[in-house]
């Protein structure tokens, strides 16, 4: 959340030290946290009245513009930053992520393609580029680049985890297994090299070898939720079912909850008014809908303070029911204190959905129902959440592990390494919802 206290000491540093350039910039970036935008952008350009011309200014300056509903005029800023800028990676991917929202996909590496070709020598400009064409599923370009930067750089790890990528998610998972085992025999330290191994050995049908990598991933990255999600899955196939109760207990770590103190129709109306793009972002799980920009529990206004509060309320109340386990990837991480990773809204339209997936850096994740079409809930299972159903990339015919009907100010708590998704309705009402990831933190205020 933003600081009004240091909101009030750039501004009272700025009346005596006004060509403080530093400053504006600081102070723009407060306000904006704090979700005014307009005074997050008068901040901005009265900076750049006096000289400001940082590029991560002109960078926060089209994030504003984007926040304050100006798409158009966020993309012309976007572009301008990156002609000048090339190497300029938080422009970039912001502008990759944004420009699908706007119905205009078909541009969204555009800007990466051109500074790579300006730029070709800066390695962050190629990992940037590589990641995001992962994120929004351009796999095609994704392997393209991933050949071009082996030329460039030499045998990396790294890039042949991008290429193993790309193979799975085009099929060709032959090829995809012999870039996934060059890089782990590379660098066997490597996380991300395991867990490509993990998923295609998985797609593949390699059981054994599959449990294998993904053991190892979790050894390499334990906090990273992608090798014990895979393992929920290696586990039921394997009919394991001790460790996969043990690892994903879908009766005792999922916990439906109602929340109180809240006003759910002045949350309602804070969020829908948050909903200003036209289609989902390519980044993400949601299909047929929109989703809020930023970090939502940042905002200071009053409806998402108070959600924030009941929702922390009601997270306490939940993890104290848990029983710790020492040795298990949620249950031993339980310190009594958390912080929220990320937050944001999302709203379905009709036949929208979520594809099944999980949070790799969060630890708890969520649901909270807001508003809800009269179709959903009930006795129905439209628009519900389904627990247990992997990646479908992964291409197995598995069926949920539990299904939980949503109501209006139930929030809905589970690991975040529990595949989810919703299933879809059909109603000429939206599906309002509030989601965050969450880690815990140590005694010293630390990610635990």
């Amino acid at each position: 959340m933003s600081d009004p206290a240091e909101i009030t000491r750039l501004q009272q540093h700025l009346r005596v030290n006004s060509n403080d350039l530093a400053s504006w910039h600081n102070l723009g970036v407060e306000w904006r946290v704090a979700g005014n935008h307009t005074a997050a952008l008068s901040a901005l350009e009265e900076g750049m009245k006096r000289g400001l011309r940082a590029p991560e200014t002109l960078s926060v300056r089209a994030h504003v513009l984007a926040d304050l509903g100006r798409f158009d005029d966020a993309v012309t800023e976007y572009r301008r930053v990156l002609k000048d800028f090339p190497g300029q990676v938080d422009a970039h991917e912001t502008l990759a992520k944004l420009l699908p929202q706007m119905g205009r996909g078909s541009e969204a590496l555009d800007s990466f393609r051109a500074a790579l070709k300006a730029a070709p020598d800066i390695g962050v400009l190629w990992v940037s580029a590589m990641a995001t064409a992962r994120v929004l599923g351009e796999h095609e370009q994704l392997l393209e680049w991933a050949r071009a930067a082996d030329k460039r750089f030499g045998h990396d790890a790294m890039i042949d985890v991008f290429a193993a990528n790309a193979l799975s998610a085009l099929d060709r998972d032959d090829e995809a297994f012999d870039e996934a085992m060059k890089a782990a025999a590379f660098a066997e330290d490597y996380a991300p090299a395991q867990l490509a191994l993990a998923h295609v050995a998985l797609k593949k049908g390699d059981l054994k070898l599959a449990e294998a990598a993904a053991m190892e991933a979790t050894k390499l990255a334990p906090l990273d939720q992608s090798g014990w999600a895979l393992l929920t899955v290696i586990w039921r196939l394997q009919k394991d079912e001790n460790r996969e109760r043990w690892l994903a207990d879908y009766d005792r770590m999922i916990i439906p909850l109602m929340l109180e103190g809240v006003d759910l129709g002045a949350a309602r109306d804070a969020l829908t008014g948050m909903h200003v793009t036209r289609a989902h972002p390519a980044d993400q799980s949601l299909r047929g809908g929109t989703q809020t920009r930023g970090n939502l529990f940042d905002r200071n206004e009053p409806a998402i303070v108070e959600l924030r509060g009941a929702i922390e309320r009601a997270i306490a109340a939940a993890m104290a029911i848990l029983q710790p386990d020492p040795i298990h990837p949620f249950l031993g991480r339980l310190t009594g204190s958390l912080k929220f990773q990320g937050s944001w809204s999302v709203r379905l339209a009709s036949e929208g959905f979520h594809i099944s997936h999980i949070h790799p850096q969060g630890w708890l994740s969520s649901a909270c129902y807001i508003d809800l079409p009269p179709e959903v809930g009930g006795t129905s299972d439209a628009g519900a959440l389904a627990f247990g159903v992997p990646d479908a990339a992964l291409k197995l015919d598995l069926k949920p592990r539990r299904i939980v009907r949503p109501q209006p100010g139930m929030l809905v708590l589970f690991p975040s390494y529990f595949w989810h998704g919703t299933l879809p309705f059909d109603s000429e009402a939206k599906r309002l919802t509030v989601a965050f990831d969450a880690v815990p933190l140590d005694a010293s205020g630390n990610p635990a």
